[in-house]
């Protein structure tokens, strides 16, 4: 196997580990944004795991500590 073919292999990897952790995190109730709009899980990995990613996860907690809210925000290069 080539160095891009274990690029793609791992991309794969890592984009399916984050779709089943937020997939977990739905189910218990955390609510997930991208840019400000409520997003599923699979639309926030296929936006956010890719090389030139230039977003951010901001994890929210309620008054308890617990996540309540994950948000993806754009990174921007000034």
């Amino acid at each position: 196997m080539n160095d891009e073919d274990e690029a793609v292999k791992r991309m794969e990897q890592t984009k399916e580990a984050m779709l089943a952790y937020l997939e977990r995190m739905k189910q218990s109730g955390v609510e997930l944004f991208m840019d400000g709009h409520a997003v599923l899980p699979a639309e926030a990995v296929a936006r956010t795991v890719r090389e030139d990613s230039p977003y951010m996860a901001d994890y929210v907690l309620n008054e308890e500590g617990a996540v309540e809210q994950v948000r993806f925000d754009r990174v921007t290069r000034r």
